[in-house]
């Protein structure tokens, strides 16, 4: 066994202590969360600005829907997988007529979802909107689905949904008498 100088044997000798590099850790730990914070800040920016844009497009084409009707099947609104017939978009409008002019409209509240999905036509970004309304004859409320569809947003679907049923069942009642009216009187 040798000894060094100090008297100790070699494997007595203790190395010379390393400099900490928990300073290191410390500074990389703070650089990623500010890196984090401003990638969730900025998404949050870019979504926030997503659902504007949509709220805002969906009051216009709700307007667009009660006081000139639905678009005709076909046009450029609606997306891809938009799944209605002329003929309903026409009992649409028809019903609509039922109820009377809008006379006020709610603020729009939507939500954005992705998803992904073995069905084609499930998978892609949504946005869902609902809008609460007023009519001549009673309150309502109107639900506007979009997909993103190749960039540009596009109607999947939408549906006028209103509280007071008696007026369609008023409707229904009149539309029996006149039936009923009809066949009792044979000319």
């Amino acid at each position: 066994m040798t000894q060094n100088e100090h008297g100790a044997a070699d494997y007595q000798i203790t190395p010379p202590k390393r400099k900490s590099r928990a300073i290191w850790w410390i500074i990389g730990g703070i650089v990623l969360a500010v890196g984090l914070l401003g990638t969730c800040v900025r998404g949050g920016v870019k979504m926030f600005a997503a659902l504007g844009e949509r709220s805002d497009a969906s009051l216009e084409f709700a307007k667009r829907v009660m006081e000139d009707g639905p678009p005709p099947m076909g046009d450029e609104i609606y997306a891809q997988d938009f799944e209605a017939t002329q003929p309903q978009i026409d009992k649409v409008q028809r019903i609509i007529e039922h109820f009377g002019q809008v006379t006020e409209y709610g603020t729009p509240t939507c939500s954005l979802r992705s998803s992904a999905n073995l069905d084609k036509s499930r998978s892609g970004t949504f946005a869902d909107c609902v809008i609460g309304i007023e009519t001549e004859h009673s309150p309502g409320r109107i639900s506007i689905n979009w997909k993103r569809d190749e960039e540009a947003w596009k109607v999947l679907g939408f549906h006028v949904n209103y509280l007071d049923q008696s007026v369609l069942l008023d409707k229904a009642d009149q539309a029996d008498r006149q039936s009923e009216a009809t066949d009792a009187d044979p000319e």
